[in-house]
């Protein structure tokens, strides 16, 4: 007769691969669509061109600000304002990316914020748009960047239009 540790693990074993075998298994979900019906899920990559494309710009101005910084001919205070230049750029960039994720966190499926000295412009990926969404997606920048920036502009896009699909 097998002991009683052989046993529970024998158990165990079994409880185990069910679990997985539950879990694996294909449940029927319902009827089966054409995929290429379907809208893209996630994050778009008309944005993702638009983000590298900022990221690319903004690296050079970061590069710039290194020179700077490492430069043996530049002034304490020229360094300095480089060094502040480079954080306050880091910290922009850090706040479109949070409001990016807020937005998106809030139901919509993609969205690309631009923040500049004139203002933010957001473009918001949704098949419907509202003033009631706009005012919040506003309200959401606004408490996210401060007051500096009080000029801020909401695009709502549909997937079609971004993706170059439009009819």
């Amino acid at each position: 007769m097998l002991k009683k540790s052989q046993i529970a693990l024998i158990l165990l074993t079994l409880v185990l691969m069910l679990t997985v075998y539950f879990l694996k298994s294909p449940f029927d979900k319902g009827p089966r669509t054409n995929p290429d019906d379907e809208l893209p899920t996630g994050r778009l990559e008309e944005l993702a061109k638009l983000r590298a494309a900022l990221r690319d710009e903004r690296a050079l101005i970061v590069m710039a600000y290194d020179e700077i910084i490492a430069s043996n001919e530049r002034t304490v205070a020229e360094k300095n304002a480089a060094i502040e230049e480079k954080r306050r750029l880091q910290q922009l960039m850090e706040k479109e990316l949070l409001l990016e994720l807020k937005i998106i966190s809030s139901g919509y499926q993609d969205s690309f914020v631009h923040a500049t000295d004139q203002g933010i412009e957001i473009i918001v990926i949704s098949p419907t748009e509202s003033v009631e969404a706009a005012d919040e997606i506003i309200m959401m920048a606004i408490l996210s960047f401060g007051e500096d920036y009080r000029q801020v502009s909401v695009e709502f896009k549909t997937v079609q239009e971004v993706m170059g699909k439009v009819a």
